[in-house]
């Protein structure tokens, strides 16, 4: 939705992640993983972008991607369970060969432009990606969990 529509995504982005938020099993920690993950994962990106790794139509990014963010954080503890459950190396290696793909399929919609080569952005934004997502999680594992 938000490649498609990037700003006019945003209302319907807002409902989304109202939504998960609503329906959440565990909503204290999910707002929680929220307050604690997105900085985090909002400073890595305003960083790729200061580095020229890649860069957005809006600097440092764009709401939307702020939005999308959540959402993807509030997966953590439902659909993207099963990363939490592999050993954090192969959790590591999921992350680092596969989300670079997702900026990669952005970057094909014109939303963003990777500004360096695209195996020298699959490696380095690969490797930082996926070190700066398995800290959210170790987070989310050993000090948001209820126990």
């Amino acid at each position: 939705m938000a490649l498609l529509l990037e700003q006019q995504a945003v209302i319907p982005a807002l409902g989304v992640v109202g939504l998960m938020i609503y329906l959440s099993e565990q909503r204290k920690q999910d707002l929680l993983l929220l307050v604690c993950g997105l900085p985090l994962a909002l400073g890595f990106e305003w960083l790729a972008t200061s580095l020229n790794l890649l860069s957005f139509k809006v600097y440092p990014f764009p709401f939307w991607l702020v939005l999308l963010w959540g959402a993807l954080l509030l997966t953590i503890n439902t659909s993207m369970q099963f990363l939490q459950k592999l050993p954090w190396y192969l959790g590591w290696l999921v992350c680092a060969l596969f989300a670079p793909g997702s900026y990669y399929a952005g970057a094909r919609f014109g939303v963003l432009n990777i500004d360096i080569s695209l195996w020298m952005f699959w490696l380095c934004y690969g490797i930082s990606w996926a070190s700066m997502f398995m800290a959210i999680i170790v987070i989310n594992k050993r000090y948001l969990t209820s126990k």
